[in-house]
C-alpha cells in the first residue's frame, strides 16, 4: 500500500489529517493528486494551523498498490470497499502504534467523490479509529441503474449555459444517432472518429457512452465559468466540433472509440484503471449511468462479457443493495454526528442524496469536490460556512 505524507507542520500528538485515495493513482508523471491534497487543500490549511500530520493513502489495486500478480477475476476478489477500508484502518493503527509521536493524536478522515462515501461507512466499522470525518460530493445511494445522473447533467447545462446550449447538445446527439442508423458516415468523419462498425450495437452504444461522458465530465469536473465557456464554444461553432476537440485535442490521428474496450479485458498490472472500476461497479457499487443513448443492458452485457455470466442482473442487483444498506441511516450513533457530508448544487451526483444525516451540507452554487479546495480560493458563502464549522470541530479535537 503506497501512501504519501507531509510532516512539515507536525507537533507530537497533533491531529492526523488522513485523505483516503480513490479510484486512481495518487502519484504519476502527469497526475500528482497527493501534491494537491497534501499542499493545496483545506485539509492542508488545517494541518498547518493546528500542527497536524498529513497522509494520503492509495486505494488497493490502483496506482502502484498492487498485491496480486495480475488482474484476473480470481485476483480481483480482494478488490472491495470493506477491504480498502481495512487497509486504511491498518495504516491508522500503524501510525498510532508510534506512541511517542501519535499516542494521543486524533484522526480526521477525509474523502472526496468515491472515497467520500467511505468516510461514514468507515465510521460505522471502525468507530474507535476516527474522531472526525468529512465526505465530499459522494454518492450516498446505490442502485443498479442511475438514470438521474444524466438528467441532472443536462439540467445543469441548461441552468448555466442556457437553453440554446442544451438544445444544441441534444440536437447533436440526435443527428449523430440518425446518421449512424442510415449509415451516413459524414458525421463520424467530421468528428474524426475511426475504427467504428455502425452495425455493431456494442460499438454504437460505446461511442455514445464516450460522448455523453464528455458532457458528464464537463459538469462534474469544471466550475460555472468553464461550463459557460464550453457552451459559448458550442454555440459559436457546433457540438460536433466541440466533441472532436474534447475527444482528440490537437491530435491529427483519428479517435478510435472501440479501443476504449480493450483495457477492460487486460489482466496485466497496467496503469489503466477502467477494468478495476468496472469490476467495482459490477460487484458492489452499481449506479450505472444510463440515458436515452446508453441503456442499462449495455452495462449488464459488459459485466457479463468481461467477468463472466455469473454477473447477471439479479447477481449485481443483490450486491448493490447490500452496499446501499450501509447508507440508509447515517444518524445511528454519536460518532456519526462528527461526520460532515457535503452535496454541491452543481453536481450530478447530488441525485444520490443523503437520506438521513444531521450534518449534511447542501452547497449552493458549488461544484463537485469544490469544498476541498484551500480556504483562500473558496469565496462561496455556503462553503465558507462549512469550512468554519469544520475548523471549529478540529479546534475542539485539539482541546479534548
Amino acid at each position: 500500500m503506497r501512501y504519501m505524507v507531509k510532516e512539515d507542520y507536525f507537533k507530537p500528538n497533533g491531529t492526523i489529517f488522513f485523505f483516503i485515495g480513490g479510484e486512481g493513482t495518487i502519484l504519476s508523471p502527469t497526475t500528482n493528486v497527493s501534491n494537491i491534497m497534501l499542499s493545496k487543500s483545506f485539509m492542508h490549511d488545517l494541518a498547518k494551523k493546528y500542527g497536524g500530520y498529513l497522509v494520503h493513502s492509495e486505494h488497493r489495486y490502483y496506482g502502484e498498490s498492487k498485491a496480486t500478480k495480475d488482474l484476473s477475476l480470481k485476483s480481483l476478489k480482494y478488490l472491495t470497499v470493506p477491504q480498502a477500508m481495512a487497509d486504511v484502518a491498518q495504516l491508522i493503527r500503524f501510525f498510532k502504534s508510534n506512541t511517542t509521536y501519535f499516542g494521543q493524536s486524533k484522526v480526521f478522515l477525509v474523502g472526496g467523490s468515491y472515497s467520500g462515501f467511505m468516510v461514514p461507512w468507515f465510521a460505522k466499522l471502525y468507530p474507535d479509529l476516527i474522531d472526525l470525518g468529512w465526505g465530499s460530493s459522494a454518492p450516498f445511494q446505490f442502485k443498479i441503474e442511475l438514470k438521474e445522473f444524466y438528467t441532472e447533467v443536462f439540467k445543469i447545462v441548461q441552468q448555466i449555459g442556457g437553453k440554446k446550449c442544451h438544445d444544441q447538445i441534444i440536437y447533436g446527439f440526435e443527428t449523430l444517432r440518425e446518421a449512424i442508423k442510415k449509415d451516413k458516415t459524414s458525421k463520424l468523419v467530421e468528428m474524426n472518429i475511426c475504427g467504428f462498425d455502425h452495425v455493431n450495437n456494442l460499438y454504437v452504444t460505446n461511442l455514445f457512452e464516450r460522448l455523453t461522458k464528455v458532457i458528464g465530465s464537463l459538469v462534474q469536473y469544471e466550475n460555472e465559468t468553464n461550463i459557460q465557456r464550453a457552451c459559448n464554444e458550442i454555440s459559436e461553432t457546433s457540438f460536433t466540433s466541440y466533441l472532436r476537440n474534447k475527444l482528440n485535442g490537437n491530435s491529427t490521428k483519428c479517435y478510435d472509440s472501440v479501443s476504449s474496450l480493450t483495457p477492460l479485458r487486460d489482466v496485466r498490472l497496467i496503469t489503466d484503471s477502467s477494468r478495476l472500476w468496472l469490476y467495482q461497479c459490477c460487484t458492489q457499487l452499481g449506479n450505472f449511468q444510463t440515458s436515452e443513448y446508453v441503456p442499462l443492458d449495455f452495462w449488464l452485457d459488459m459485466c457479463a462479457d468481461v467477468f463472466g455470466y455469473k454477473f447477471s442482473y439479479c447477481y449485481i442487483n443483490k450486491k448493490v443493495k447490500n452496499t446501499d444498506h450501509n447508507f440508509r441511516d447515517l444518524d445511528s450513533s454519536e460518532k456519526m454526528q462528527r461526520i460532515f457530508l457535503t452535496q454541491p448544487e452543481i453536481d450530478a451526483w447530488s441525485a444520490t442524496k443523503v437520506r438521513k444525516h444531521n450534518r449534511t451540507y447542501i452547497l449552493k452554487g458549488a461544484t463537485h469536490c469544490e469544498d476541498l479546495q484551500p480556504s483562500a480560493v473558496n469565496v462561496n458563502p455556503s462553503i465558507k460556512t462549512l469550512l468554519m464549522d469544520i475548523d471549529f470541530e478540529v479546534q475542539k479535537l485539539q482541546n479534548d
